[in-house]
């Protein structure tokens, strides 16, 4: 039974202890899935305030919510969404009907479809919805405002046909389209979106995925902001079998740089590259050393709680080998040497980063392909004692909120308090003096959850 978290209420004073070195625990199994674990998401699925991991699998036709506990554990049976799909190879968590809850959104590759799912707020997903059942070897997709509108729309690669199309959300779930991206990319393998030309619009990037040949691209698709692309730069050529690549600010200058992971189809022969944009629409393309033979994800996050994003990459390896590891940011576009994070997974192909235990550090949840598991790996950064004392309260008011919060301690003379949006991303923190408010009004309607830093305890409240 899940925790009800109150808005104002007593909560237990703690001891925090700071790692001096970020560090990650050893491999916790969530559970065993179904057959070959192939992409996962993570955010608030049932309404409480701790993050829920979702999985898909290739082989097994399944997609799974594990239920966050609270407590370092997740629920022992997982909910089953379908076992209808086949070959799942994309979900995203995102509110696609407009009711501030996260909706789940999937791609099957055999069954050529789009389609989501609609969540009640408690965690309880509707019947399948089909945005389309013609997207020819369905696979990566991405969301985003790609139209002129207002509302999360959907970007899609089709493998089998060589197309990358989006659709236009009306803000209650339904759907027009297919629009064309690109038609031009043999395989297309992933998208993603952001604002590459700094004009206010979702640009594109798009790699494909082809099983040899050296032949595989990233090319970038300017949008002219009502969801009409042109094509941009190719950004680099002549790869073997490109998994993943996203748009990063790499080095702190503003401009979007690229990590992109070429896994190759050759056992120990992939690379992982940073692919770094002058400002002025030049690229020049370094290889990372990494011990990791065939790099499957790459992710830019602040694993060490200092400011500035690290970088996170996973293997696509089978057998012995590192599995996750991760670089630390130095600042100045500079990067310290890998540090292994896990070695005891067989194609650790993909992860989700996210809060899992509300200590307020980064921890890392990922599936093994060939060991059918979802495990997770805990951030040591900041550990919380189980000797605490109760004695102090603290609280915040009014919820809904629309401009400020405000807060309330019997004790505290200060508070670092930390927002998150339902996806666990971190969109506001601030140290404050208790009489002091923290202003809001930036946000955008929905729900979030607040932290205060020392305390294990997580609170939800509505910016209206």
């Amino acid at each position: 039974m899940k925790r009800t978290l109150l808005t104002l209420l007593s909560v237990f004073c703690i001891t925090l202890f700071i790692n001096a070195q970020t560090t990650f625990g050893a491999k916790q199994l969530i559970n065993s899935t179904g057959d070959a674990p192939f992409t996962i998401t993570s955010g608030l699925v049932d309404g409480d305030a701790f993050i829920d991991i979702v999985v898909g699998t290739n082989f097994g036709n399944t997609i799974e919510v594990y239920l966050n506990n609270g407590d370092g554990t997740f629920d022992n049976t997982p909910t089953l969404i379908t076992n209808t799909l086949s070959a799942i190879g994309g979900l995203k968590l995102v509110d696609l009907n407009n009711d501030s809850s996260l909706d789940l959104l999937a791609s099957a590759y055999t069954n050529d479809k789009l389609v989501w799912f609609a969540n009640n707020g408690s965690g309880s997903f509707g019947s399948e919805q089909t945005i389309s059942s013609s997207v020819m070897g369905a696979s990566g997709i991405a969301t985003g405002t790609i139209d002129t509108g207002t509302t999360i729309d959907v970007a899609v690669t089709a493998y089998d046909s060589g197309q990358v199309v989006w659709f236009s959300n009306d803000g209650s779930g339904n759907f027009t389209g297919p629009n064309t991206i690109d038609n031009t990319i043999s395989a297309p393998g992933s998208v993603n979106l952001k604002d590459i030309d700094g004009d206010n619009d979702l640009d594109a990037l798009i790699t494909n995925a082809q099983f040899a040949g050296a032949t595989d691209i990233a090319q970038i698709f300017l949008n002219d902001g009502t969801g009409s692309f042109t094509a941009g730069d190719v950004i680099t050529t002549g790869k073997n079998y490109i998994f993943n690549a996203s748009f990063e600010d790499l080095d702190g200058d503003t401009n979007l740089d690229i990590l992109l992971t070429e896994l190759n189809v050759t056992s120990g022969a992939g690379n992982f590259y940073w692919i770094e944009e002058d400002g002025m629409g030049g690229y020049t393309e370094t290889a990372i050393t990494t011990s990791i033979g065939n790099p499957s994800v790459a992710q830019h996050h602040d694993l060490d709680d200092d400011g500035l994003k690290d970088i996170v990459l996973s293997s696509g390896t089978a057998g012995a080998g590192n599995d996750i590891v991760w670089f630390r940011n130095l600042g100045s576009g500079t990067y310290g040497t890998e540090q292994v994070i896990d070695a005891t997974q067989s194609q650790a192909y993909v992860y989700t980063v996210a809060d899992f235990d509300n200590d307020n550090d980064l921890d890392i949840a990922s599936c093994a392909f060939n060991d059918d598991q979802v495990s997770w790996f805990e951030n040591e950064k900041y550990t919380l004692s189980n000797t605490s004392f109760q004695s102090e309260d603290i609280g915040f008011y009014p919820n809904p909120a629309s401009d400020k919060l405000y807060f309330r301690s019997n004790t505290l003379e200060t508070v670092n308090v930390s927002v998150y949006d339902v996806l666990g991303k971190k969109v506001l923190e601030k140290e404050l003096s208790i009489d002091r408010s923290l202003n809001i009004s930036q946000l955008k309607s929905g729900m979030y959850i607040i932290k205060f830093k020392g305390i294990n305890s997580s609170f939800k409240f509505v910016k209206s």
